[in-house]
């Protein structure tokens, strides 16, 4: 599936030029970004639990609250910068224009954006998983914040965590549709509301 490059396309250089009416962007869902906020929600309960015990009292204390940390950074930085750098589809006749971070990377054929069918196993495994698991979290969280705030933030902050990817594992199968678009030599699986999709005739 590789992209042509035709040197007298019809597609701008740069996504500005584009009406924003003639755009397809891709959408994601949100995991990272509900892992990022349970991390920070993590650190927070480490934190006061540290600050009860009037600070770490050997390297070891500080591991969790460090790997907490670091998820946060990760996750959202991941969330931004996938954001930023989301995959846009310009059709223009039976071509498309492929744009990235707002540039035009390739272009192609309309044939060339096939659909990519989810496992409706995997789906389930996925969906039951997130859902048993953000559960237990949220519900001794909720249970333990009051008597052990440390405790029940650390546990809340894993169920919210887990909850947003149970949310977001819904989102990308219902309200999204995911396909398959050059990318240079190769091709990258991206996704799409159904409600552009229909408006794109996809």
């Amino acid at each position: 599936m590789n992209a042509y490059q035709p040197q007298d396309h019809p597609f701008p250089q740069s996504l500005q030029a584009v009406p924003p009416d003639g755009q397809l962007a891709e959408t994601f869902a949100f995991t990272p970004g509900a892992l990022a906020s349970g991390a920070v929600l993590g650190l927070l309960g480490f934190a006061i639990g540290l600050g009860m015990r009037g600070g770490p009292k050997s390297v070891e204390d500080i591991y969790l609250p460090l790997g907490c940390a670091g998820g946060a950074f990760v996750f959202g930085l991941w969330e931004v910068t996938r954001r930023m750098k989301r995959t846009v589809l310009v059709h223009y006749g039976n071509q498309i224009g492929i744009y990235r971070g707002g540039q035009l990377t390739d272009v192609g054929y309309r044939s060339q954006i096939t659909i990519y069918q989810l496992s409706v196993l995997n789906t389930v495994r996925e969906l039951f998983a997130f859902g048993i698991l953000a559960l237990f979290a949220l519900t001794g969280g909720a249970v333990s914040v009051v008597n052990d705030p440390s405790s029940g933030l650390v546990y809340l902050g894993v169920g919210i965590g887990l909850a947003g990817a149970f949310l977001s594992s819904i989102y990308a199968r219902i309200a999204c549709r995911h396909f398959f678009v050059p990318k240079g030599n190769g091709s990258e699986q991206v996704m799409f509301t159904r409600e552009e999709c229909n408006r794109f005739g996809l």
